[in-house]
This record gives C-alpha cells, structure tokens and sequence, in this order.
C-alpha cells in the first residue's frame, strides 16, 4: 500500500517491502495514512505493519484486514484519547479477522501480528500485538520501545535463555498473541524507553513528545531477525528515510532474506 505524506506535518517518510529471497509470497501489509484535520486542525499521521500469520495466502489475507481495519477505525473516530482510538482500532481489527476467517473456511486458524504508530502534532502514541517492532530513534541512539509478544521473549525474561542463544533457538518465532482467533486479544502500550521500567511506567510515555531529527521505526521481523538495532541505528544516520529503508532491506537481503521484510521510517524534520 502506498503511503502519501501528510500535508500539514513536517515528517521525512521511508518506506518498503519485499517478499524476501526464499519464493515466499509476501504476507507482510504496511500502510502510512494522514488523516487532516481531525486533531484541532492537525493531521494525525498513522503508521501500520501487519505480518500474517496463515497457509493458503491466508496470512496475506489476515495482514491486509488488520491494515485496512485500522484506518477504518482511526478515520471514523472522535475525540482526543488517542490510547483509546488504538486500543479500540486494534479490537475492529481482530473481530474483523475473526469474522472472515468463520466465514471462509479456507481462511481458519489466520491471523497477523500489527504494530501501529499514530503521531499527533509532535506527539506518538504506539500499540502492537506479536513481534512485528517499534523503535525510536533519538538522543544519539536507538532502542526498540516494543515488546515481542513470542516465546522466545518470555524465556530472555525468565531467565531461561540468554539473548545470543534465542537467536538460533527452534522455536523462536512462536508468536504468544496476534490479531486473530481471540477477538478479545490484549494490545500492548508499553512503549519502553529504558532499561528497568515496570509495564506501567513504560505505559505511561504515550504521548511522548518528538522532537526534530527523531525517527520512529516500524518493521516485521523479517528485518528484525537478521539486522540488530545498533545496524539499524547506522543505516539512519545521515540518510534520508527512504534510502535507510531501501539501506535495511538490502541488508535483510544480503543476510538470506529468510522471511518477508517491510520497513516504515517516520523522521520529524522540525
């Protein structure tokens, strides 16, 4: 899907997907939607990456839903709790997935991870679901301020795998949530921005204010899983955002490409 900048906003956009270097049809979604005029005259800005989850393309399936859900939601919402406007985008987004795949049988058991950015005037608001990442860009570096939703990252927190060692484990792209199958499943708002903050603590920097020169990244772990964030951090500097996203996704590339790889660089400009 085609993003179209925001005509009121001074935000730089990258953005790219590719299926990958294995033949695998592409199951990732991206879209980058303004919306202007519905902030007290700001255009909100809404960044979305879906990676499905599903045989028969139906992951293709679910991923574009989720997507295009969410725009739905964002454009016919009101008011200015913008936590809330995702909370509930997310929710459309699953019952919606959910009502397709009952209602085809060749799309049972689909799903899609989805991570959403949603920028109001100099402020973003982010929630994900799976292990598709937000990151953010500022002060010099950059840390992904999302949480995996796997395996894998709940054996790193329990102390029963180290991080070196999840990278080459079996089943470390077992996804624990995702859009699909529960209609009521929990989107995340923890957007963390240092090490040690409780759950609560990182939920409540919603809201965070950019400044310029800062970037929020959004990606599937097709980039992810073969590009760590201090590479990242490198394709950014002194790149205009699309040609960091076009750096990233041929470095996923040149890695195997294993999965599909979809990129989305936001950079406020002033």
């Amino acid at each position: 899907m085609t993003p179209h900048p925001p005509s009121s906003l001074r935000l730089g956009l990258g953005h790219g997907s590719h299926p990958g270097e294995t033949g695998k049809n592409n199951e990732d979604c991206y879209a980058v939607t303004p919306f202007p005029g519905q902030a007290g005259g700001q255009t909100l800005t809404l960044a979305v990456v879906a990676d499905g989850i599903g045989g028969n393309r139906a992951g293709e399936v679910a991923s574009e839903l989720a997507v295009q859900a969410m725009i739905n939601y964002v454009d016919q919402s009101q008011g200015d709790d913008y936590r809330l406007v995702l909370e509930r985008a997310m929710g459309h987004a699953a019952r919606v997935i959910g009502e397709r795949s009952q209602a085809q049988p060749e799309y049972r058991g689909m799903g899609t991870t989805c991570a959403a950015a949603l920028i109001v005037g100099r402020r973003v608001f982010t929630v994900y679901v799976g292990d598709s990442r937000l990151y953010l860009a500022r002060g010099g570096g950059i840390r992904q301020t999302s949480v995996d939703h796997t395996f894998i990252q709940e054996a790193i927190e329990a102390g029963l795998l180290t991080r070196e060692e999840a990278k080459t484990h079996p089943h470390r792209h077992v996804v624990r949530r995702h859009l699909g199958g529960d209609p009521n499943v929990k989107p995340d708002f923890r957007l963390r921005l240092a090490d040690g903050e409780t759950p609560e603590q990182a939920e409540r920097n919603q809201g965070l204010a950019l400044q310029a020169g800062e970037v929020v990244l959004l990606c599937s772990d097709g980039l992810s899983d073969v590009v760590e964030a201090n590479e990242i951090w490198e394709a950014l500097k002194g790149r205009e955002p699309q040609a960091a996203v076009d750096a990233l996704i041929m470095l996923a590339r040149q890695r195997g490409g294993r999965d599909n790889i979809t990129v989305v660089v936001i950079q406020v400009m002033d």
